[in-house]
């Protein structure tokens, strides 16, 4: 069953504004009077777990399309979009604490059109309102919120808020619109253009490389940031790049050991978290996602040729065993997108963190002695829960990995077409490094089943294992599986894989590309949605860098970072 949802494509822009603070509101506001929940829940049995986890939330949740919007016109109420998906920890902190909570949830109803969505199905609006808070308070992240007018004009936004904090936040919100409705919107009326700038791929290659010599931690490896991410497209931009100075081959592989050898890696079920909270890579972000894995597999095997280091061999072929053991779906030859923060007791990391006590319990006495001695048992933990456990150099320790690998993962069965197609390029470097027939005839059956998909008269963003279509693909979807059919084209010598790709841009050309642009999606709703030309890279490769792969000049804005545009090295058509 497709989730029914608009196509049209809107174009107007949009600029921030930030929210000015107003005091003195709880006096001046009216006695809040209950109102009832809507008794059609849309909410209610959506195939996106993220989404059915909040039908029974108290406040009027919207799904998010034209209808959500006509009704913050007829309403004349400010549009208040909540972003998350299924992994994230901080998004069932807000969940628990706010969006149960009697009083968030009257205020909601009765003073904002409420839109829930998942950032996953619906990657453009997610990008768009993070771009926008990122670019007016320097961060930004998830659960996600965008205050818009009820034309669409982005006014205000912020990240997780406790309870008291968002009481007080929707109650400023809700007298400024009711005070000043009119000066917000000519304060939010949307730019017409983001201010780019064109660039040949060589001039690209210098601002990059310049950009990379302040912000690569020569020490602990990574981007000198306080928190440690992968950055896989910039990682496999670099690493594919021939010849790379000194400086930036050493800094690649200290960066490839710290990712592998500290706890940004689950080192009992394998895999790679998200990132790590730390600038060390020791505190992970428990939540763990097919993009990062598959694209860090690809990333090993390539690393493992250029540096001949077979532990990064290992380390890749160990990433795939993960995510065919813990992600692939039998029922839909599709992995899922993503393992959540949290275990089935609510508590971040309890999958992953060890008390001294539970230790014991499951390990023999032989072993627990091995692991109090490395891991130093007797001091105070690292985490509040206990230890992380990292490998011992002892024969005992695939026993203890085997011990210590029974707890369960709370999956999302959601399955992206997307993050699947840079699965494809995982097995193809596998085969190409392993000659294993195995990697082969899964690099195979993904790309048959996702260009089967694509080719469908409404392609889907996603399945589920109950079988249903979930959303509208976007230009994502068709991007990531052409790049990877015209890699398996190339690599193994067969026609057959650049026609199957040839086939797609056709589709993706029919579908996206609109007055001389790339839109990201066919519903981009919001004025300034599609803003800017060429995209960045951000956990996952930039959609434009590869339809636009033929393209002599690049246009990149100085609201991001010249690294952010990696991929456009790395996607040039031959």
């Amino acid at each position: 069953m497709m989730i029914n949802r608009s196509r049209s494509v809107l174009t107007p822009k949009l600029t921030w504004q930030p929210l000015v603070a107003v005091l003195g509101l709880l006096a001046c506001l009216p006695w809040l009077i209950l109102s009832p929940v809507n008794a059609q829940n849309p909410l209610t049995h959506h195939p996106s777990a993220y989404i059915a986890l909040h039908a029974d939330d108290p406040i009027n949740w919207h799904l998010w399309g034209p209808e959500a919007m006509q009704l913050a016109q007829e309403q004349q109420k400010p549009i208040f979009i909540s972003s998350g998906y299924f992994a994230c920890h901080w998004c069932h902190v807000m969940h628990q604490e706010n969006y149960k909570d009697p009083l968030v949830a009257e205020l909601l109803n009765q003073h904002f059109i409420s839109v829930k969505i998942d950032r996953e199905l619906l990657p453009d609006l997610d990008d768009y309102l993070l771009n926008r808070l990122r670019a007016a308070t320097g961060s930004a992240g998830w659960p996600l919120h965008g205050i818009l007018t009820p034309e669409g004009q982005l006014f205000s936004g912020f990240v997780y808020q406790p309870r008291d904090t968002l009481l007080q936040t929707l109650l400023h919100l809700n007298h400024w619109w009711r005070e000043d409705a009119t000066r917000i919107r000519a304060l939010s009326r949307p730019a017409t253009q983001a201010n780019e700038t064109p660039v040949s791929r060589e001039q690209l290659h210098e601002r990059i490389h310049h950009n990379l010599v302040d912000a690569m931690d020569s020490f602990e490896g990574g981007l000198n940031h306080t928190q440690k991410f992968p950055h896989s497209p910039l990682l496999l931009s670099l690493i594919k790049q021939t010849p790379l100075n000194n400086d930036q081959a050493e800094w690649l592989e200290t960066t490839l050991e710290q990712m592998q050898n500290e706890h940004l890696r689950d080192h009992i079920h394998q895999g790679f978290f998200r990132y790590t909270v730390d600038p060390n890579w020791q505190e992970p972000h428990f939540e763990k996602m097919l993009y990062d894995n598959a694209q860090l597999a690809e990333l090993f095997f390539i690393a493992g040729q250029k540096f001949d280091r077979d532990d990064f061999i290992i380390t890749a072929q160990h990433t795939l065993d993960y995510i065919e053991r813990e992600l692939f779906s039998p029922i839909t030859g599709l992995a899922q997108s993503s393992q959540s923060a949290i275990d089935a007791q609510g508590i971040d990391g309890g999958r992953y963190i060890w008390s001294s006590a539970a230790l014991a319990d499951v390990l023999s006495e032989n072993q627990f002695n091995l692991v109090n001695q490395a891991w130093q048992l007797d001091n105070p933990p690292p985490f509040e829960l206990g230890w992380l456990p990292k490998p011992i150099q002892s024969d005992e320790w695939l026993n203890i990995q085997q011990a210590l690998a029974l707890r369960p993962a709370i999956t999302d069965d959601k399955q992206l077409l997307s993050w699947n197609g840079l699965l494809i390029r995982s097995y193809l470097q596998g085969f190409l490094v392993t000659q294993n027939p195995a990697y082969q005839h899964n690099m195979i059956s993904l790309a048959n089943r996702l260009h089967s998909l694509l080719s469908l008269p409404t392609p889907p963003r996603a399945l589920n294992n109950q079988g249903q279509l979930v959303e509208y693909a976007t230009l994502e979807d068709f991007a990531y599986v052409i790049s990877a059919l015209e890699d398996m084209a190339h690599y193994l010598a067969d026609n057959y894989w650049l026609n199957q790709a040839a086939n797609l841009r056709d589709l993706a050309r029919q579908q996206f590309f609109i007055n001389e642009q790339w839109h990201t999606s066919t519903q981009a709703l919001l004025p300034g949605q599609s803003r800017y030309y060429d995209l960045i890279d951000l956990a996952t490769p930039s959609s434009t860098a590869i339809m636009r792969c033929n393209e002599p000049m690049i246009a990149i804005s100085d609201d991001f970072q010249p690294w952010q545009y990696a991929s456009y090295l790395r996607y040039q058509c031959d």
